[in-house]
């Protein structure tokens, strides 16, 4: 190992959270940025004395130093929250790293992983894991559902299944899609059953950015055959024929005679009263058979000798999904957007997760510290109400701003920035907001925090994981609400009187700090700032949520923007 040299190039500067330049501060340095990050000492000078502690000079700049031994990133705090630090003798260390014989020490398992012919991953492989993930739709909430792009982007993000749904073109094509009615997705009425192929191609375009944001341009209709022919082997590929004629030609020597050693990756996946199941059990193949959160014990029993897994909606009870667990086989569920679902899943024993957010749904880390809006592109766990209906998702304006279209007691989990697990001093959640057009002097609008799970946070309802709200009225009353985890009302903590009330078209700042023992909010365009606080404990959870409120008229509605929440 080696020590490497950081600081001394142009992108190396003391910034503090909001990224201004901190000169002539002195600086802790850290091997992480979270609460149980280490603080670290064992620092040299170019010479190889030791130095204590970085200062940066009268530009903000930080000056050359080595690091401790084989540490290759660390995390700079100069008072204002820990920014990272990257090493600057990268070249030499690329050198080194490309000539080693096994750098990353995974060399053994690289070797047993893919030798064999290049089929890496079966179902026979992915069932050995007590719970796996399927990219639903190829990720459908974090990229374009049913697309190459999605495909891609699930696998990039450590996906080991994929869900593909199919139909067939007028002259016989098979092409991932899943409605049955084009409008929805590609914003023209009818069925792909009705286009040739080349007209298919060419002027359907898969358009996202309603859900997904304006950020992602149109996308090509993608043919069966490319998929099947790019990730075969690779991940394992849960397929389902969404119409009769795409079942046809499947079943009928289509994909046997095109990949006649499919069978130990690939998974069919249907209706739990569809009479392929037996075609591809005779195959070779293992069956998922999907029922509704309503289907009889007796309607599953007709069909269980044709089942191996059994699949099950997220809208079914606790007891339903138990029922199904206690047949002995492997339940796989769908879709599983959120972190909290996939908790209550598997604690009922559900081996499968069938998820639209697999980049999200994984880690339990914080993704992000601030807002990308400016890229008009949805982050990983920023989920709107619905899953896949663009009417409830954010929207972008392309200069980091970001509000609803749709004004029903709108919310939006940010769940890339939430940071889960709580951590030993708190948070703060910074944004600015603004109405562009100021409600009634009793509505507000604002943001949901403190929740422990991520579930939907929607004002008024019962929110079963509890947790505050911020309440920004039109006449600029400002509030601190608890909730109740049984009754749809919330508690009022604190609440004052702004010195000035909401203005048309100008922004307000604000700060929220849940610490172990407080909650303060401050209004910070104002002077003086404008503070309350409680010290309510109740709630320590980690995740927020944007919230339009008793906002409903969508001229009226919230804008927010420079949105982040920081370790404290």
């Amino acid at each position: 190992m080696a020590r490497h040299l950081f600081g001394g190039s142009a992108a190396d500067v003391a910034e503090d959270i909001t990224g201004a330049r901190v000169p002539n501060a002195s600086g802790t340095v850290w091997d992480g940025p979270g609460s149980g990050a280490i603080q670290l000492i064992d620092l040299t000078d170019l010479g190889g004395s030791p130095i204590q502690g970085l200062t940066s000079d009268s530009q903000g700049m930080i000056g050359q130093f080595y690091g401790p031994d084989g540490v290759d990133t660390l995390w700079v705090d100069f008072g204002s929250g820990r920014v990272i630090l990257t090493p600057t003798d990268v070249a030499e260390w690329l050198d080194e790293h490309e000539t080693a014989d096994d750098p990353h020490g995974i060399k053994g398992w690289a070797e047993a992983m893919f030798s064999g012919g290049g089929q890496t991953m079966t179902v026979e492989k992915l069932l050995q894991d007590q719970v796996f993930y399927a990219a639903h739709r190829g990720s459908g909430l974090e990229a374009p559902e049913h697309t190459m792009e999605a495909y891609e982007y699930a696998v990039a993000s450590g996906a080991t299944a994929i869900e593909v749904s199919v139909q067939a073109t007028a002259d016989g094509t098979l092409v991932c899609m899943h409605d049955t009615d084009m409008t929805r997705v590609f914003g023209v009425a009818g069925s792909v059953n009705t286009y040739a192929y080349s007209a298919a191609r060419n002027t359907l375009k898969p358009n996202p950015s309603d859900l997904l944001g304006a950020g992602w341009g149109p996308q090509k209709l993608t043919p069966l055959r490319n998929v099947l022919d790019r990730f075969l082997g690779k991940v394992v590929i849960f397929l389902e024929p969404k119409t009769n004629d795409a079942s046809a030609i499947l079943t009928g020597g289509w994909l046997m005679n095109n990949y006649p050693s499919c069978a130990s990756s690939v998974v069919w996946k249907t209706y739990y009263n569809n009479a392929t199941k037996q075609w591809a059990q005779d195959k070779g193949m293992k069956t998922w058979a999907y029922i509704d959160a309503t289907t009889a014990a007796a309607d599953m029993d007709t069909y269980d000798a044709n089942v191996d897994y059994w699949g099950v909606p997220h809208t079914s009870t606790d007891a339903k999904v138990a029922e199904v667990v206690a047949r002995g086989k492997p339940v796989i569920v769908w879709e599983v957007a959120r972190r909290s679902d996939r908790d209550r899943f598997a604690g009922l024993g559900v081996r499968g997760m069938m998820t639209p957010s697999i980049h999200y749904i994984k880690p339990v880390t914080q993704i992000i510290p601030r807002d990308n809006w400016k890229s008009q592109v949805k982050a990983p766990g920023d989920i709107g109400l619905e899953n896949y209906d663009g009417k409830f998702a954010l929207k972008y304006d392309g200069t980091g701003i970001a509000y609803f279209d749709f004004m029903d007691r709108a919310s939006c989990l940010m769940g890339a920035v939430s940071i889960p697990t709580f951590p030993a001093n708190g948070y703060r959640v910074s944004f600015d907001m603004k109405y562009d057009v100021v409600p009634a002097s009793t509505l507000h609008a604002g943001i949901a925090f403190g929740k422990v799970a991520d579930d939907k946070y929607r004002f008024s309802e019962i929110n079963t994981s509890g947790g505050y709200h911020v309440a920004i009225r039109g006449g600029g009353d400002i509030q601190v609400y608890s909730h109740n985890t049984t009754v749809p009302n919330g508690t009022v903590l604190a609440q004052g009187t702004a010195s000035k009330a909401p203005v048309a078209g100008q922004w307000m700042s604000f700060q929220v700090d849940l610490t172990p023992t407080q909650i303060i909010l401050r209004r910070t365009d104002l002077t003086p700032v404008f503070q309350i606080a409680s010290n309510d404990t109740t709630y320590r959870g980690g995740y927020v949520h944007l919230s339009g409120g008793s906002v409903v008229d969508p001229t009226q509605k919230p804008k927010w923007r420079n949105f982040s929440i920081t370790a404290l």
